[in-house]
Formats: C-alpha cells, structure tokens, sequence
C-alpha cells in the first residue's frame, strides 16, 4: 500500500499508521522512506489511520480503498505576516541538559516519545540552529527518529501543541556513544519566549531491505538521564497507545534499587539558538 501526498502524489516518508479492527488497534508501525506500508495477509483489519506531522489526520475504512493507495491531505497553516531580519552575528548559545552528568541510561522502545521542557532565559522567541542529544548505539546498525517541539500544556503541564510543521527524520549509522547534533536552521524554527518541550519519537533499527523500520526488533538505542532538575520536566508516551503523557516519577521509583536519583531523571536534551 503507498501513502501519498494528495497535492503532490509524491510519497509521504515515514508516517505512522495504524490497523484497527472493530475499533482495537491489531497493528502499527511506520511507512518506509518511501511511503510504503507492507501489510501482511494475515493480518485482518477494517480501517486504517494515518498521522503525521504537517498533514491532517486521516482514517479511512478498508473497504474503501482503491488501488492500494492513501492520498494524505497537508495541513494548512496560517501564519501571521512575519519581517525576515538577517542575524547580526552567527554567535550560538547553547541551553537545556547536554552538559548534565550522566546519571543512568533509558532504554529506547519503537514508538517512545520523549522530550524535555527546556527553559526560554531571554524571554524572547529565539531562532533555533539546531537539536541536541546524548544517545548510544551499541551495534552496528541504522537508529531512526523523529524530532519533537511542543508548548507547554498550561493545565497538565505536560507536552501540548506540536510546533514543528514538518517531520525532521534523523538516522545515526554505526556503533556510537556521542552526541547528537542536528541542524535545523533552513526550516526557520522559533524556540517560544515561554520555552518549550525538545524531544524525539523512536522509529527504532532501519531495514535495509525494506527501508524501513518494521519488522526489526532488536533494542540497540539508549537514550542519557541526568538528575539535575529538582522537577519531572522530562514526559515519556507510546504513539501507538493513545496514552496521556507521563513524566518519570515512576521511573524513578523502579529504578531507586539500582540508581539513586538525587533530583528527577531528566533526558539531556537541548538547543543551539542564534544570540541575536
């Protein structure tokens, strides 16, 4: 089956799916790097769900679906009419937890959301140049995920509106304990004035047969907690569950017989914006 853009009829890379029967989910995964999705004919189903950043969602039943396609709808946004001013200077300044002492290793599960809230000190939307992250892969292997911007929740907190408009894939390659850096400043992106949650969404090991990232389930990605913060500002959701964001103070429960978390586990994660 392939996912396109109903605009461009171009394929649509990496958006989740999922497999309903009577209203229960029996499968979901990614579509490949080339908007495929390989179902297989055991698997019975009656509609299918797709979701994916910068397109709205869609559900279709499987009835009604001709020729082995999905046309994906782009979300239409509207943004205020906005001065484009060259930077003054390239300085970067760098926040969030990619210089915390590393406290314990979490492990990284297919379809893991994770993100970190991470404090706005200027008071002043400010252009991001890129993403950071301390992540280990301890095999030789393809490691894919997604970047993640929410607001924050003003009533729970938690992760809220995505502010990203697009998906931003990352794949690390080979054996690696290293930090991660992703530049993102072609897509324009603000960090809010009020701050705002920086995270992930785990596709797991690349299958070089399929390009894509089903059908392999060896874990070999781990994510670095530190225990800076004195507050659970680190919120974890599987995107296959439809489950509410949790932060880690049950984690940090379970671990306390094997790692003494003197604060909150908190993923170091963080930013490089433009000082002016």
């Amino acid at each position: 089956m392939n996912v396109l853009n109903s605009k461009t009829k171009t394929p649509v890379p990496f958006a989740n799916y999922y497999l309903f029967l009577n209203e229960n989910i029996v499968k979901a995964g990614y579509c490949s790097e080339n908007g495929e999705i390989y179902i297989p004919k055991e698997v019975l189903y009656d509609k299918i769900k797709l979701t994916s950043i910068g397109y709205e969602n869609f559900e279709i039943l499987e009835k009604d679906i001709k020729d082995d396609t999905l046309l994906f709808v782009p979300a239409v946004y509207h943004l205020k009419e906005i001065e484009i001013i060259k930077n003054k200077t390239d300085e970067l300044i760098s926040l969030g937890y990619l210089k915390s002492k590393r406290k314990a290793w979490l492990s990284a599960t297919k379809g893991m959301k994770i993100c970190t809230f991470i404090e706005n000190p200027f008071l002043q939307p400010k252009l991001i140049h890129s993403f950071l992250f301390k992540i280990r892969n301890n095999n030789e292997t393809k490691l894919g995920f997604k970047l993640h911007l929410f607001e924050k929740d003003t009533i729970t907190n938690a992760p809220g509106k995505e502010l990203l408009k697009e998906d931003i894939v990352i794949v690390l390659e080979g054996k690696s304990k290293k930090d991660v850096e992703h530049d993102v400043s072609l897509y324009n992106i603000d960090f809010p004035a009020k701050g705002a949650f920086v995270g992930i969404e785990w596709f797991g090991v690349l299958n070089e047969n399929n390009d894509d990232f089903n059908g392999i389930d060896t874990q070999n990605g781990y994510i670095e907690l530190n225990d800076v913060s004195k507050e659970f500002n680190t919120f974890q959701q599987d995107v296959f569950s439809f489950f509410p964001w949790k932060n880690m103070e049950k984690f940090k429960k379970i671990s306390e017989e094997h790692t003494n978390f003197r604060n909150c586990p908190t993923a170091s994660f963080g930013l490089k914006l433009y000082k002016d």
